[in-house]
């Protein structure tokens, strides 16, 4: 909170907790304010409706994983094609995160138009991954196969909310 004023940021961090906790028909502007200790119109300074604030949240979550993506790309500019290197980017990011990304998914479910986003990202982690491994010498649908297998294996620990630590992935 800065200087003692909820800010947008504030506002997305709440909503993301609840999204997590209890899903996307609770991220409510009534319960959120009442868990900020606020009135309503601190919501509507920053959202002009529930929606926007909802686009948030999933705007949130896109630029996380962009931000993944980036900085795996910079790295492979760098010369970093073994994929080691892929997975070290990945599996240090915010422990907080899979709970996240679940909880949008889960909220996929309910609406195409998340769904849709939830399926971009996806294909832009499997680009990525095939194109690491089509470096390494491994082409065509053998390259696409196996990038999905270890990209929808992540989502899996995600979804089991398994806790090894980084060495024990690596």
């Amino acid at each position: 909170v800065a200087n003692g004023r909820l800010t947008r940021g504030d506002w997305i961090a709440v909503a993301r907790k609840a999204l997590i906790a209890s899903g996307v028909d609770d991220v409510k502007v009534d319960v959120l304010a009442r868990r900020m200790k606020v009135t309503r119109g601190s919501f509507y300074w920053h959202f002009k409706h529930r929606q926007e604030l909802l686009e948030a949240l999933l705007e949130d979550w896109k630029d996380n994983n962009r931000r993944e993506i980036a900085a795996i790309e910079q790295r492979a500019a760098e010369g970093a094609t073994g994929l080691i290197e892929l997975f070290k980017v990945w599996l240090g990011e915010d422990p907080n995160f899979p709970a996240f990304d679940i909880a949008i998914r889960v909220w996929a479910r309910k609406s195409r138009d998340v769904t849709k986003v939830v399926h971009d990202i996806d294909d832009a982690w499997i680009g990525l991954f095939q194109l690491f491994l089509e470096h390494n010498g491994i082409k065509g649908t053998e390259a696409f196969v196996r990038a999905r297998v270890m990209y929808f294996h992540q989502i899996g620990y995600y979804a089991l909310a398994i806790r090894d630590t980084l060495e024990e992935r690596i």
